[in-house]
């Protein structure tokens, strides 16, 4: 394997001029930065990505914490932000917590020996205290905590165009699976603003929920919903995350339904689900540029970004 200075001694230029080039630090004329790149090409040089992480106090590594990599949503959001910030030069560890206490506290101790340079989190079952003392870049994607920067989906417009959806189908009772008390989640927006909008009509909704084995678990689900379905006949809306809206959708074609994520799963039925739909890819990008700055020390123009949804059309509602 070629070194620095094979590379300097073909370009016939000083290994610190090479040095100033790859690192993008310090002047050096277009003339010598052609012959470096020549003989980059030529001898094939790999520049020790290690070594300029050691020296920079980086580790080059981001965790992304999630509650469950099967989840359609977690799953696809990953993709994104893999992708984002391998344009950054970042490797990416997924932290699969399964919503264990235990798991998040040793990927946020991970974080704090200095083994990651930040991290992403998807969801987060510790105290606030707990992350508000750690001094580490951290960017929140659900839960609100003091002092942690939060990039999430506009879920407030989420529960407002899902109401609508279901007033305009002349719906008068609504099941929704999402908790309006869990003021510290961004997500139980969507709750809240959906309530506002049907109780405005006169309309009601009552609120349910799936656990978490039952949120990923098909064959769960489909149990869960033929209870519910039993428990509540008269219900003629329902609003569930997207596996299990396609749950709903296999055991009662005669009801309103809207999912809410608008992953691949509303398309994988013969039908194509109706859907609110999180922006994942956006809100990646807005997360990891976020994060950049958090670890270059660059000041943040704003702490908490909203990522708009919208409404894609299928034929369910």
């Amino acid at each position: 394997m070629a070194s620095i200075r094979e590379v300097a001694k073909l370009a016939h230029v000083a290994p610190s001029t090479v040095s100033r080039a790859l690192n993008g630090s310090g002047y050096v004329s277009e003339k010598s930065k052609n012959k470096i790149k020549k003989a980059v090409e030529e001898l094939d040089y790999i520049p020790n990505q290690w070594i300029r992480n050691l020296y920079k106090k980086r580790t080059g590594i981001i965790g992304v914490m999630t509650p469950d990599i099967i989840h359609p949503y977690f799953s696809t959001l990953w993709n994104y932000l893999e992708a984002e910030l391998d344009q950054y030069g970042y490797n990416v560890v997924i932290c699969n917590t399964r919503g264990n206490q235990d798991k998040e506290r040793e990927y946020l101790d991970t974080l704090e020996r200095n083994l990651f340079d930040g991290l992403i989190v998807g969801s987060a079952f510790l105290s606030d205290e707990y992350y508000m003392n750690i001094e580490k870049p951290i960017i929140s994607l659900d839960r609100i905590i003091p002092g942690i920067p939060l990039v999430t989906s506009d879920h407030h417009q989420g529960g407002i165009l899902a109401g609508e959806l279901f007033l305009e189908k002349g719906c008068k009772k609504v099941m929704c699976f999402s908790d309006p008390t869990r003021m510290e989640l961004a997500s139980a927006d969507s709750a809240r603003a959906l309530i506002d909008v049907m109780e405005k009509h006169n309309r009601e909704v009552i609120i349910e929920s799936f656990q978490w084995d039952e949120v990923i678990n098909y064959q769960l689900c489909m149990k869960r919903t033929r209870t519910l379905l039993d428990q509540y006949p008269d219900v003629d809306g329902i609003m569930a995350l997207d596996l299990c809206a396609a749950a709903f959708l296999k055991t009662e074609k005669n009801k309103k339904i809207l999912a809410y994520d608008g992953t691949y799963v509303t398309d994988f039925n013969y039908h194509s689900i109706d859907s609110i739909v999180q922006d994942a890819k956006k809100v990646a990008k807005e997360s990891v540029n976020m994060l950049i700055k958090l670890i270059n020390d660059q000041p943040l123009k704003k702490r908490e970004v909203l990522v708009p949804v919208k409404y894609k059309k299928g034929d369910t509602l």
